[in-house]
């Protein structure tokens, strides 16, 4: 049982939340979009939000610059 991140095989867990999953990928920068197959999930929903087996999971960090 796995997931993808960012394009890298992850194995999946039960009860995974994205909350979870961006701590155990070590994910902090605090400008993040999360997207699991294909749907924006808002920020306040990850800490509940259980990522499902064999999802695709894509987490951008957001740079502005100038």
């Amino acid at each position: 049982m796995v997931i993808m991140v960012n394009g890298k095989q992850i194995e999946w867990e039960e009860n995974l939340t994205i909350k979870s999953l961006l701590k155990k990928m070590n994910y902090t920068f605090p400008k993040i979009v999360v997207r699991v197959n294909g749907k924006v999930v808002e920020q306040k929903k990850w800490a509940e939000f259980k990522v499902p087996d064999q999802a695709e999971v894509q987490a951008h960090h957001l740079i502005a610059g100038g």
